[in-house]
This record gives C-alpha cells, structure tokens and sequence, in this order.
C-alpha cells in the first residue's frame, strides 16, 4: 500500500471512529439503559481517543443516577484523560450530573471551584455520602475563605444546595434572612438534612425579615418554605390551607412525627400529588381519622385507597390538569390578598 493510501486510510478510520463515538454518547441506546449502565457500555466514551465527544459523553452518561461502581469508573477515566482531578476544566466538571457520585472524597479537594455554576452542580441531591459533602463543604469554604455565612447571597445559597446540610448550626443561624428568604424555594427540597439544620433554617424563615410568624402563612408560602417546615417547633400553627402548598417532593421529607402532628383540617388541605406521594411507611403512622382524612381528598380527586396503597383512576393528563389549576388557583388567591 501507498503511503498516500496508507495516510488516507488512517484518516478515514479516525472519522469513522469519532461518529461511532458521537452514535455511542448521543444515541437512544445509552439513554434507554436509565442509568443501567455496564462496563462494557462505557468502555473508551471517556478516554483521549474520543476527547473531543467528552462533553456530550458526560451529558449523556451523568443523565440518571448511576451505579456507585460505574460512577467511580466514569470519574477515574475522566481523571485519567487530565492526569489529575486538579486539571479537569470546571465546564466539564459542570456536566458530571450523576457521574460526581463517583469522585472520591479526597478528590473534591483537588477540583476548580471558581465558578459559582461548578457549585451548583455538586450542590445537588446526587446521594453522596456524608465524606463526600464533607470534603466538598471543606474545598468549598477553602475557596472562599473571603465570604462567610452572612455574606452569602441568595444566589450562594441556592448553588451550596445540599452543602449547606453538613454546616454547623451556627454557620446556617449567622445567614441573613432575607437572602434565605430570596432563595428558599432552592433550599425547599433539602435531602436526609440534620434536624438541627432545618431548625436554624425554620428560624431564618419566621424572621420578620424573611416570611414571618408561620400562623400567617399562605399557600404560596409554604410551597417555597417546604421541607424547613419539619424544623419549627409545631406545625399546627400553620393555617390548614396553606398546606395546599405542600408538593409531592415536600412530603418525601417529612418524617413521621411531623405527619402524626398535623391537625385533621391540616391534612384535608393536602393536594392529590401529596397525598399519592406519601410512603407506605408515611401512612402506616397515621391515626384512622388521619387516614380518613387523606382517603376522602384522594377519593374527591378520583384516587382510591385500596389495601392501604392509593392507585389513581386519574389518568396523567388530569393529574396534570389538576396541578396546574391548584397553581393557578394559588396564584390568583395571592393577587387577591394584595
């Protein structure tokens, strides 16, 4: 063969490896597996033969939660394409999604984290473990050893996310309420939080600065305050309709003894989606009228309690519908308040 051919063919087979690369990383067939990836299936999608698809690759893979092993295979190849976790540019780090679940503690000293958007990326719920946070709040707090927890700004507090779950209570009590208040509905939805946290965060929330004694809370609210209702010292004193705000997420961090607490009123107020989201744990605490309570608002709704799990005869379309007309219902209710 002609060095001409030769030269020709080298070219025609880089190509024809940069498109199957591109076919593997944007493909239906790795987004189908849901996160059900194997070793094979990621076998050379990060690597520096296919350097130029590892953008799309990290999209495509960090999309659902993966298995520990296959995050931290994932993450080793990426480390291995920079020679150190240090070097790996922050707009890359930005994609990992689910693939962060597989970085060492350790590492998370080593990593950029200049841009506030690298933060809000790790600042998500991605099931880290307790080192894992720890060593990130630490690189966190080593970066920006200029700005302490009363110079954080809403936007701050909405990128630490789930960080902010493993800070002293003391560190939360020094926030400013009203950034707190700027973004609470990011901090909402706060994952497996130490109680003592979402306390100094219930106590930010009932600041005149921020939404001020809960007996006044509306609707509208609650849907922002959220999961930091599981910190005030009783939830009674909250206006049953205001648990009109509560979602379906919003109830996957209540613990029992928050459900056990609610008045039978507090309960009736809960929407459709909040009551089908509620675990079978969840309901096995409850009191008979508690339950009452729940079947009669699923039951009015379309739902029914059948051996103590509720099945919906609704179909998506009308839970869908139904959402969107207690939103809007909320929000006209808030005009009118004005």
């Amino acid at each position: 063969m002609s060095p001409r051919w030769a030269y020709l063919l080298i070219i025609f087979v880089s190509v024809v490896h940069k498109d199957l690369a591109k076919l593997r990383c944007d493909g239906d067939s790795l987004m189908k597996k849901n996160g059900k990836l194997s070793k094979e299936d990621i076998d050379d999608l990060i690597s520096i033969d296919n350097q130029p698809q590892i953008k799309m690759c990290l999209v495509v893979l960090g999309k659902n939660p993966l298995e520990t092993g296959i995050a931290e295979l994932l993450w080793r190849d990426l480390v291995k394409v920079y020679k150190t976790a240090d070097d790996i540019p922050e707009d890359e780090l930005q994609l990992l999604g689910w693939i962060s679940a597989g970085i060492p503690a350790p590492d998370f000293m080593n990593l950029s984290l200049t841009d506030i958007d690298t933060i809000a990326s790790f600042g998500k719920w991605r099931n880290y473990s307790r080192e894992q946070l720890m060593s990130l709040k630490q690189a966190i707090e080593d970066q920006w050893s200029y700005k302490g927890p009363s110079d954080l700004s809403s936007y701050d507090l909405a990128a630490l996310g789930q960080v902010l779950c493993v800070f002293n209570k003391s560190y939360i009590a020094a926030i400013k309420p009203m950034a707190y208040k700027a973004a609470a509905a990011d901090i909402s939805n706060l994952v497996n939080c130490p109680q003592e946290i979402l306390k100094e965060f219930a106590l930010l929330a009932t600041s005149r600065d921020a939404f001020g004694d809960p007996s006044g809370w509306t609707a509208i609210q609650i849907a922002l305050i959220g999961c930091v209702i599981v910190g005030l010292d009783s939830v009674r004193d909250i206006q049953p309709d205001a648990f009109e705000g509560l979602s379906a997420s919003n109830m996957q961090c209540l613990p029992n003894n928050v459900l056990q607490a609610m008045s039978i009123e507090q309960i009736s107020h809960l929407s459709l989606s909040a009551v089908n989201s509620l675990t079978y744990a969840q309901r096995s605490s409850l009191d008979r009228e508690q339950i009452k309570a729940i079947q009669e608002t699923a039951n009015t709704l379309g739902a029914v309690l059948n051996d103590g799990r509720f099945t919906s005869r609704t179909t998506w379309s009308t839970m869908t519908l139904v959402t969107y007309l207690q939103l809007t219902t909320l929000i006209i209710s808030s005009y009118c308040r004005l």
